[in-house]
């Protein structure tokens, strides 16, 4: 129940790596474009790209995904642990 509790709260440490960041931030400029291009023709999807776009821009800002998170997976690099490690920066395990 912890570990659910910890993952609704937001309160677990970064768990995605540059790559994915960089990844993520694309998808995320893919659907503000793609969004703005719809908003006269389908109000609907333009508003759900609009929420993909947030998600994935909070997600970048922040280096935490919950659905990564729930699943168990840490993207980040051994080079990026390192580094991490040096700055004192804390990161899933």
């Amino acid at each position: 129940m912890n570990y659910i509790l910890k993952g609704i709260t937001y309160s677990y440490n970064r768990n995605i790596g540059w790559q994915d960041r960089t990844v993520r931030s694309l998808v995320g400029i893919g659907a503000l474009v793609a969004s703005v291009y719809l908003m006269n023709s389908n109000l609907l999807l333009s508003i759900g790209l609009a929420t993909l776009f947030i998600a994935q821009l909070i997600t970048v800002l922040s280096a935490k995904c919950i659905i990564c998170y729930f699943a168990g997976v840490c993207t980040i690099s051994i080079n990026e642990k390192d580094s991490l490690d040096k700055k004192g920066i804390a990161y899933e395990r």
